[in-house]
């Protein structure tokens, strides 16, 4: 499949914020629109950008209604959800991406916001896995930003990583795909995540104790997602500890379990993820993954 790359940004495009998932619990999301506005964009709130529905940002019709008129509108170049939590995918099954196809626009984010990724994946664009504005400004995040920004307005990826002991030293040049561990799992099974062969799967997780994380390994593992890969990403697994029910490995070490017999290259802790640092993932667009001895390259082709 051809991929398609929207428009890299440039000074005075219009952008949209909203919340397709659940609503920013702090307003630490300001400073995510300060961020964009210092980049020289325009930012545009959805009508419904700070409802609430129980845990989620407005209810199913309100997130809707806000993502397919930021996906049909032609002037608006971009889409940050402002964070994940749950409701993505809720959405997929309703939207229309015709307007989206005519005019594509870069869609950023991460966690939650992996469903939305996935699913313009699959339709043959580019998107980008990375901080959203409720995460902008955290403490650490700072060299993260600096990329998503030059990853947004140049087109360009190089990222490094430090060695780490599991890592499975060699290059792979592909696309990148994947995302939250959890929401992975949830859909296998769908058209949204059908197949990675050839690809670089990139996997993160945040808080599931570490048997879930085996379950949904296996998952990952006995629907074939892990043959065939060109490369494994492996990034921040933060706060997944045991239970009551143990399962002796850390994250890690059930990751490199679920993945023995394959050949293709590993990064073990890569900068991504529930973590400050969440350096950003440009899905869609080849890209070159180095790992050797002294640690991991992620570079633009």
């Amino acid at each position: 499949m051809t991929r398609i790359i929207p428009p890299y940004l440039q000074p005075g495009d219009e952008v949209a914020i909203l919340s397709p998932a659940s609503f920013p619990p702090t307003e630490n999301w300001k400073h995510g629109v300060e961020v964009l506005e210092n980049w020289g964009l325009r930012v545009r709130n959805a009508p419904n950008y700070l409802s609430r529905h129980f845990g989620l940002g407005g209810t199913d019709e309100e997130r809707l209604a806000d993502l397919q008129q930021m996906l049909d509108d032609p002037s608006i170049k971009a889409i940050f959800p402002i964070r994940g939590g749950y409701g993505s995918s809720r959405l997929l099954d309703s939207l229309d991406f015709s307007g989206f196809k005519t005019h594509p626009k870069w869609i950023v984010g991460f966690s939650d916001i992996t469903a939305l990724l996935c699913e313009v994946d699959r339709l043959g664009f580019a998107s980008i896995h990375g901080p959203m504005p409720h995460n902008f400004c955290q403490k650490g995040g700072e060299a993260a930003l600096k990329q998503l920004h030059t990853a947004l307005f140049e087109g360009s990826t190089s990222i490094s990583a430090p060695f780490h002991p599991l890592n499975r030293l060699g290059e792979a040049s592909a696309e990148i795909i994947g995302g939250n561990l959890s929401l992975l799992s949830h859909l296998i099974g769908s058209p949204t995540f059908a197949s990675t062969a050839g690809k670089i799967l990139f996997l993160e997780e945040i808080g599931e104790r570490l048997y879930h994380v085996d379950r949904m390994l296996l998952q990952l593992k006995r629907a074939g997602l892990f043959q065939n890969l060109a490369g494994l990403i492996v990034g921040g697994f933060t706060d997944c500890n045991e239970a009551s029910l143990t399962i002796g490995k850390t994250a890690f070490e059930l990751v490199a379990e679920h993945t023995s017999g394959t050949s293709y290259p590993i990064a073990f802790d890569y900068p991504a993820g529930h973590i400050p640092n969440n350096q950003p993932l440009v899905f869609g667009v080849k890209t070159k993954l180095l790992v050797n001895a002294a640690g991991v390259q992620l570079t633009d082709i």
